[in-house]
């Protein structure tokens, strides 16, 4: 059965609760933020939060599945391609995706963020990568295979988070063309 789209008012009050949860957890840890002040800081009642979400926690882990429910669908649309020759066309859709959701992203990658969101997103990587890459493995080993996936993975939320967290002055394009470089340049 096809999901009924949300109605313009509801996709509204949705953005402004997550904007308001974004500005708090740049601010403070998710352990430490009540409705009642998510909702004042949002300027509607706690009521209206309690239609959608049953806790602070419940909303974060929504807003995370969406995210990464969208990530994975970057990914899944370059399924085809071969990564082992150029990583730039799902790096640019991956940071222009990021770029679009900037703020959610430099809290999720902040020190207040959840590390959950991270690992579910590096597991996902992880199978992608070692599908493509099982010729590179398989010439160079497991264990070199594994640090190898280690230092581009890790090399890449290090990227990210600096620049979402200088607000995105370059472009995904910019972006992706210097990650891929710097990808290439890691040894493949």
């Amino acid at each position: 059965m096809a999901e009924k789209k949300e109605d313009r008012r509801v996709r509204r009050t949705k953005k402004l609760l997550t904007q308001a949860l974004t500005q708090l957890l740049g601010e403070k840890q998710i352990n430490e933020i009540t409705v009642k002040e998510l909702t004042e800081l949002a300027d509607m009642n706690r009521g209206t939060f309690y239609l959608y979400y049953r806790d602070v926690f419940d909303m974060l882990e929504k807003i995370e599945v969406g995210m990464f429910e969208k990530m994975e669908n970057i990914i899944a649309s370059h399924e085809n391609e071969d990564v082992t020759k150029t990583t730039e066309p799902i790096l640019l859709d991956l940071f222009t995706f990021i770029g679009e959701n900037r703020e959610m992203c430099r809290v999720l990658l902040s020190p207040h963020g959840d590390m959950n969101f991270l690992h579910r997103l590096n597991k996902v990587l992880y199978e992608k990568c070692q599908k493509v890459w099982r010729a590179t493995r398989e010439q160079r080993g497991e264990t070199e295979f594994d640090y190898h996936y280690s230092f581009v993975i890790f090399g890449c939320a290090g990227l990210i988070r600096a620049w979402v967290n200088r607000d995105c002055p370059e472009s995904a394009g910019q972006m992706a063309a210097l990650a891929d470089d710097m990808i290439r340049r890691g040894g493949l």
